[in-house]
């Protein structure tokens, strides 16, 4: 735990992940320094479960709280010999005072997304669980004597079928939350209504967005879910623009299924795939236009409460 005020480090402690251990600290720091809530900036970078417990207690407390990803922390190191968690807390404590215009303050999910977000999280480890043993099974069998491919086989087949009855039992405890829930069953209607958009996708998003709190904006989703293309460029040396790396993986698997399963379909999407790979675009670069195209459309239908209209007709205002 980090204080800095006006560039200057006012104390650089360790305390325990607990939230007693924060409500001390809390109490003796505001009563050492005489800080008050509501005008001073709690920092912290992302790091998912662990900052439950802070989180938790400074929600409780008031505090204006800004979640910081580890990349963008990064980004900011410059050259560094040594690396250790008080030199990070004061990384992140000066970090955040030099960019005061960045800060997002954060809204504190609803319960119903939470349940949501821990659903979603044991559906991902439960497909990972199913690819490891299809994958297994499959290796075997052709690298392997006959016995031994029986028993890998034996085994993989039983925990599949588990895993296929758990994903049943997650999905179907996924429906319920959100049909239980007016504003998830609002958001789920308008998200899910767009071309190639499913429950998980939409699930996904509205969990990634805090109910589109956090990001409200097509562009800041679609940079988050690593589609849009950016250029790098250096003098005459001009590259082809590529997606970032840095992003949500999850989201960009997520979209780009939905982009597969958009094409396949009869409609627009389809049309203006195969006219683009006709004119000899590259398949990927098209595909991830698709992906764009679907953010454009969740965050249109959201923002303006109504469901896709695959035929709207614009009406023109009349003079």
């Amino acid at each position: 735990m980090c204080i800095v005020l006006e560039g200057e480090v006012l104390s650089n402690e360790r305390i325990e992940n607990k939230q007693a251990a924060i409500r001390k600290w809390l109490k003796g720091t505001q009563k050492q320094f005489g800080y008050v809530m509501n005008s001073t900036l709690f920092a912290m970078e992302f790091t998912g479960i662990y900052n439950h417990h802070l989180l938790e207690v400074l929600h409780e407390a008031g505090a204006n709280i800004w979640l910081v990803s580890g990349i963008e922390i990064n980004a900011s190191r410059g050259l560094e010999r040594s690396k250790n968690d008080r030199q990070d807390a004061k990384l992140i404590a000066e970090y955040a005072c030099k960019n005061l215009k960045k800060v997002r303050l954060f809204k504190k999910p609803r319960t119903a997304v939470k349940k949501l977000s821990a659903l979603l999280m044991m559906r991902e480890k439960l497909i990972t669980s199913k690819h490891g043993y299809s994958v297994t099974g499959k290796e075997y069998k052709g690298f392997s004597i006959k016995e031994e491919y029986l028993i890998i086989k034996e085994y993989s087949a039983a925990m599949l079928r588990t895993i296929d009855k758990e994903l049943k039992k997650i999905e179907d405890q996924i429906k319920d939350l959100i049909k239980g829930d007016e504003r998830l069953l609002e958001l789920n209607e308008y998200i899910s209504s767009v071309d190639g958009v499913g429950l998980i996708t939409s699930a996904n998003t509205i969990v990634e967005t805090n109910e589109f709190l956090d990001i409200n904006e097509a562009k800041k989703f679609s940079n988050h879910s690593g589609v849009v293309p950016h250029s790098e460029d250096s003098g005459k040396k001009i590259k082809k623009q590529r997606v970032s790396h840095k992003a949500c993986k999850k989201m960009k698997k997520l979209l780009h299924l939905a982009a597969m399963s958009a094409i396949r379909k009869k409609g627009e999407l389809k049309d203006y795939y195969e006219r683009k790979i006709a004119e000899g675009k590259n398949k990927m670069s098209v595909l991830n236009a698709i992906r764009n195209k679907l953010v454009l459309r969740i965050f249109a239908c959201v923002n303006n409460k109504r469901k896709y209209e695959k035929n709207y007709v614009y009406s023109l205002a009349k003079p």
